[in-house]
């Protein structure tokens, strides 16, 4: 059995290379049978749709939100990698069985020592000025503990915590699936002594906002 620093290696490795495995054409039927395509075109083609790549989608993110693995659309669109680009046209299942979808909405941080407004800013892709004046700020100045609404593409999605990867990343299992976040550095810890708790992870652009 992989242990977590193997598994946070190898996911480091997929990241940098971008690379993925060939959809064969086997996998690509099967693919599509695992989907919920059937045989008949005109029925494949009422359950699928297209979605545009926006900016700090990834494979995973866009799986999610429509109820596919990163396998199944990889193979139906016929990615050799994990690379996409904004702009870029896939096809997605339009029928959404997730209980928790994606969603364009609001979340609340909370600022930890060493944050800095501009910093948080950066972090979830957002303006200091953005920020600011959502949170109705008058200064570039932030407390610890205070609160901030984070707007965007905002993910919600029930997770087991398996713990710290390292200083700045939590690993989390949904189903038979790991995926890690990032966090502010030196938070991680604080989500180690959380191991093996199941709880509502909320993020943006692979970065963690808040557990529930």
């Amino acid at each position: 059995m992989e242990t977590r620093k193997v598994r946070i290696q190898k996911e480091k490795r997929k990241k940098i290379k971008a690379r993925g495995m060939a959809a064969a054409s086997t996998i690509f039927a099967a693919a599509l049978a695992a989907s919920g395509f059937n045989a008949s075109s005109n029925e494949a083609h009422a359950l699928t749709g297209t979605y545009k790549v926006k900016r700090g989608d990834t494979l995973y993110k866009i799986s999610r939100e429509h109820d596919m693995t990163v396998k199944e659309l990889k193979a139906v669109n016929k990615l050799k990698a994990n690379t996409i680009y904004p702009g870029q046209t896939l096809e997605v299942r339009t029928e959404r069985h997730t209980e928790e979808p994606f969603n364009k909405d609001t979340a609340v941080y909370t600022v930890v020592p060493g944050d800095t407004l501009w910093g948080i800013a950066k972090r979830y892709r957002m303006s200091v000025n953005e920020l600011k004046t959502l949170n109705k700020l008058k200064s570039d100045m932030v407390l610890i503990n205070q609160k901030l609404v984070i707007k965007g593409d905002i993910a919600k999605i029930k997770a087991t915590i398996i713990g710290a990867a390292d200083n700045f990343t939590v690993e989390f299992k949904n189903g038979n699936d790991y995926f890690t976040l990032k966090v502010p550095y030196g938070t991680a810890q604080f989500y180690q002594k959380m191991s093996g708790k199941e709880v509502l992870v909320l993020y943006k652009d692979e970065v963690l906002i808040n557990i529930q």
